[in-house]
């Protein structure tokens, strides 16, 4: 790894006694970029502003760039709550945190990043679209040139084409050197943009790893059958997570061969059983779609 520029140990928070965040250690190094990922309410949001040190963690150590404390320069957040004031024109804004910055983008590399129509720049920021919004949020945390970003949700509410362009200056910011670090629902980003990916489970890290590695590991089936072959279930020792719905029943097996064997012994056939491929960050980002639905 390159030189840590984020330096996570032994975090802990707790509120009212409930254990938030449990013991959480990680190094980030410079250039790198990493995927946040977990289930709602698994301390993501947390963890990220106790890095910031908008938060107090019980105990455990924080160093950024090798210093404690709260972070400040050079380092730029994105909330997951769109905070652009919205009385002010697009113009208006860029204009205030070129002002209230030092070593800032110019006017036309803030366009280049935008790439926004002429008319828009004179727009009010309510009037934009919910995704230009998004957009010009990210593209304001840039304009002071941080070296570490901290990006909560970046791509909610963006449509397919602006979330296009926001993974565009994502890769040109990481070919520059800059450090991030990032939360994200969406698996197809998870998959194509992050070096590292630390999997956050009831305020524990349960995994550091890749995307490469993570799809390579062994892989779950998850069969559904029509529910007429329920009672043949209980004779299979090698599956788990059985659940049944309406006319099917479905079920997680790592030793689809012998559990096909033994379901075409009891009159099952081609036609009536479903297989799907399940890795690790499927079975994540399921339960993280189920509890968000």
């Amino acid at each position: 790894m390159s030189e840590a520029v984020l330096q996570v140990t032994n975090l802990v928070k707790k509120i009212k006694g409930k254990t938030i965040l449990d013991h959480i250690s990680f190094e980030v190094g410079q250039g790198d970029c990493l995927a946040l990922i977990g289930p709602n309410g698994a301390g993501k949001t947390t963890l990220m502003s106790c890095i910031l040190g908008d938060k107090k963690a019980s105990s455990g150590q924080v160093f950024i760039k090798g210093k404690k404390g709260k972070a400040q320069d050079q380092i730029a957040v994105l909330l997951q709550e769109n905070t652009i004031p919205s009385q002010l024109k697009v113009k208006e804004l860029i204009a205030f945190f070129q002002d209230i910055s030092e070593n800032v983008l110019s006017k036309e590399e803030i366009q280049e990043l935008l790439q926004f129509k002429d008319d828009q720049y004179q727009q009010f920021a309510d009037k934009l679209s919910g995704g230009q919004k998004r957009l010009l949020a990210f593209v304001l945390c840039l304009i002071g040139k941080p070296d570490i970003l901290f990006l909560d949700e970046p791509t909610a509410g963006m449509d397919t084409t602006t979330r296009q362009r926001f993974w565009e200056i994502i890769n040109d910011l990481k070919k520059s050197g800059v450090t991030i670090l990032y939360s994200s629902h969406y698996i197809e980003e998870v998959e194509h943009t992050a070096d590292r990916i630390l999997v956050l489970h009831q305020g524990k890290l349960i995994r550091d790893t890749t995307p490469h590695a993570m799809r390579s590991e062994e892989k779950e089936k998850q069969v559904t059958l029509p529910s007429r072959f329920a009672p043949s279930l209980d004779k299979l020792a090698a599956i788990y997570d059985v659940t049944e719905k309406r006319d099917v029943v479905t079920f997680m097996t790592k030793d689809i061969e012998n559990i096909w064997s033994s379901l075409q012994a009891q009159g099952c056939r081609i036609s009536d059983i479903e297989i799907q491929n399940k890795t690790l960050l499927d079975s994540l980002f399921d339960s993280t779609r189920e509890d968000k639905s």
